[in-house]
């Protein structure tokens, strides 16, 4: 003990309750920043694109059905890019989804969309059209990832969502 009343530990290493005030410090610092990193660098693209196209084919036929007017997905084939229109957009909102339309992320290739008694769309743009009567065009958007998988997102008639299938499909 020295004279002012305090123990000295000779200067080397540091005591049990500082090494505990530092790691506290840390889970709080790592508590708040990593819930705000890119969480678009830690999602697999699959499963971000799923969950795109699902929420958008059901927003889709619900708006369809509610404005009882055609909305439209539109596939950008070569571009690998999705967006919404509908019959009210004037050419400047149309360019404006177009502007922001959802782009397949990692690697992920639209190879081509399938369409039920009608022509594949290999380049350019598919629409898949979702009517007021809360049916759709039956299509299927044939996809290739980035590690060479296949699989297709399936787009039924009458079934609110999206299935999503382990292989390319042809009508």
């Amino acid at each position: 003990m020295s004279k002012t009343g305090h123990f000295h530990n000779g200067g080397k290493g540091f005591t049990l309750i500082e090494l505990m005030v530092v790691m506290l410090l840390i889970t709080i610092m790592l508590g708040v920043t990593i819930p705000r990193l890119d969480t678009s660098l830690l999602q697999d693209p699959r499963k971000k694109t799923t969950r795109w196209l699902i929420n958008t084919v059901s927003a889709l036929r619900a708006a369809a059905t509610e404005k009882q007017k055609s909305q439209t997905l539109v596939v950008n084939v070569d571009e690998n890019r999705l967006w919404v229109t509908d019959a009210e957009m004037d050419d400047e909102a149309q360019t404006e989804a177009e502007e922001k339309a959802f782009a397949l992320p990692g690697g992920m290739r639209i190879m081509e969309v399938q369409f039920s008694g009608k022509e594949s769309v290999g380049s350019g743009n598919a629409l898949i059209t979702f009517y007021p009567g809360g049916y759709s065009d039956q299509a299927a958007i044939n996809i290739e990832g980035a590690d060479a998988e296949r699989f297709a997102y399936k787009v039924e008639p009458l079934l609110p969502r999206i299935k999503v299938v382990d292989k390319w499909i042809s009508y």
